[in-house]
C-alpha cells in the first residue's frame, strides 16, 4: 500500500512537471498565431483601444507596417517624403526655380505673339530714289531691287531676316531725265552684282551685338515694321563699314578684284544716249538700309527707306564717266512691299511672277526714263 502510495505521488509529480514544460513552449505558438490573427482584429480596431489606453495602446505591434513611425516612406509629413510637391527636392512643382518646363523658356518666339504673324518665307520689292550730279548735269536714277527673305526667331529670342542664299533675285537701274544726255541704264553682271557682295547685320557689328535687326510692335491696331540698319561693300574689304573711312584713293589696300574679272573693285557696264556716256566703271560702293513701315495686312508689308550710297570711282573707260559727283538719296520716294509667299518660293520662280506678286505702286514714274 505504502508503495502503491509512494508511486501515484511520484506520477503526479511527473505529470505537473510535464504540464509545466509544455506552458513554457505552447505560448511561442499562440503569440505567432495571435501575430496574423488577434493583432490584425487589433488593427482594425486600433483607433478604439488607443483612445481608451493611456500609454500600452499606444505602443504598435512589432509587425505592424502601418505605423506612424519615422521609417514610413508614404506619410507626405515626413521630411524624406519626395512625393509631396511642397518639399525643395520636389522637380514636378512648375513653381520651384528648378523648373524647366516652361513653354516661354523653350519657345522665344511666346515671349511676343506677333513675331508668329512674321515667321516665314517672304518675297520683297524694293526701289531706292537717289539724285546725282555730275559736270553740272542733274541726274535722278531709280534702282529696284528683288530678293527673297526667311524671317525667324533667332537663339536671342529676337525676331530675324535672313536673305535665301544671300543673295539678291533681280535688280534694274534707270537714270536721267526724259530726252536728257545723261539718261543711261546701269547693266549689272547679275551673277556677280547680285552674289557677290559683304552683308552685316546689325548684331555684326561690334558694340552692338544686342541690337535686334527686326522690330515690329503693337500700336492699337497698327503693326509697326522696321528693319534696322544693316550695310552692303562691293570692291573693298571691311572688318567695320560702320567705323572705318570709306575708300577715297586707288591706292588703298583694302581694294580688291570683288568680282574675279581682272579689274580692281567691282565692275559696272553703263548703256548711254552717246558714247560719252556708254562705257565700264571700276568701283567700290559702300551702302546702308532702314527700312521701316507697318503690316499692311496679314500677307504684306510696306513702307519707306532710308538709305545711303556712298561710291569710290577706281577707274573708267572714258573720261565723261570718271567726272566726280554728288549723290544724295529720297527717302520718301524709296520705298517697300514684302509679300508672304510659299516655302518653296526660290528667285527663279519669283522674277517669272513680279507682276503677280507685287502690286507696289511706284512713286517715281517718270523721274528716271534711262535708255529705252
Amino acid at each position: 500500500m505504502k508503495k502503491f502510495v509512494i508511486s501515484l505521488i511520484a506520477i503526479c509529480a511527473t505529470l505537473f512537471f510535464v504540464s509545466c514544460g509544455g506552458d513554457s513552449k505552447s505560448p511561442e505558438k499562440v503569440e505567432g498565431d495571435t501575430d496574423t490573427t488577434d493583432t490584425e482584429k487589433e488593427g482594425d480596431d486600433k483607433t478604439d483601444s488607443d483612445s481608451g489606453n493611456s500609454g500600452e495602446g499606444d505602443t504598435t505591434p512589432a509587425g505592424d507596417t502601418d505605423s506612424d513611425t519615422p521609417a514610413d516612406t508614404d506619410n507626405p509629413d515626413t521630411p524624406a517624403d519626395t512625393d509631396n510637391p511642397d518639399t525643395p527636392a520636389d522637380t514636378d512643382n512648375p513653381d520651384t526655380p528648378a523648373d524647366t518646363d516652361d513653354p516661354d523658356s523653350d519657345n522665344p518666339d511666346n515671349e511676343n505673339p506677333l513675331y508668329k504673324k512674321f515667321v516665314g518665307r517672304w518675297a520683297a520689292e524694293v526701289i531706292l530714289h537717289s539724285n546725282s550730279v555730275a559736270l553740272g548735269i542733274p541726274a535722278p536714277s531709280i534702282t529696284t531691287r528683288y530678293f527673297i527673305a526667311d524671317f525667324y526667331v533667332n537663339e536671342k529670342g529676337q525676331l530675324d531676316m535672313n536673305k535665301v542664299d544671300n543673295k539678291l533675285c533681280r535688280t534694274d537701274n534707270r537714270t536721267g531725265e526724259k530726252n536728257a544726255t545723261s539718261a543711261s541704264n546701269v547693266l549689272f553682271n547679275e551673277s556677280k552684282f547680285n552674289t557677290v557682295f559683304f552683308h552685316w547685320k546689325p548684331a555684326d557689328i561690334a558694340g552692338q551685338e544686342d541690337t535686334p535687326y527686326v522690330e515690329v510692335a503693337e500700336n492699337g491696331e497698327e503693326i509697326s515694321f522696321k528693319l534696322n540698319k544693316d550695310w552692303e561693300l562691293r570692291g573693298a574689304r571691311m572688318d567695320n563699314p560702320a567705323t572705318e573711312n570709306m575708300i577715297d584713293k586707288k591706292s588703298d589696300p583694302r581694294i580688291f578684284d570683288h568680282d574675279e574679272d581682272g579689274k580692281d573693285a567691282f565692275t559696272l557696264g553703263i548703256k548711254g544716249k552717246t558714247s560719252l556716256s556708254t562705257g565700264t566703271m571700276y568701283y567700290v560702293q559702300r551702302l546702308w538700309h532702314v527700312f521701316e513701315g507697318k503690316m499692311v495686312a496679314e500677307d504684306k508689308i510696306e513702307g519707306n527707306v532710308d538709305w545711303s550710297d556712298e561710291q569710290f570711282l577706281v577707274d573708267a573707260t572714258n573720261a565723261t564717266l570718271k567726272a566726280p559727283k554728288n549723290t544724295t538719296t529720297l527717302k520718301d520716294k524709296s520705298i517697300f512691299q514684302f509679300r508672304k509667299v510659299s516655302d518653296s518660293m526660290d528667285c527663279d520662280t519669283l522674277v517669272n511672277q513680279l507682276d503677280t506678286v507685287f502690286d507696289l505702286v511706284d512713286p517715281n514714274a517718270g523721274d528716271a526714263v534711262g535708255v529705252n
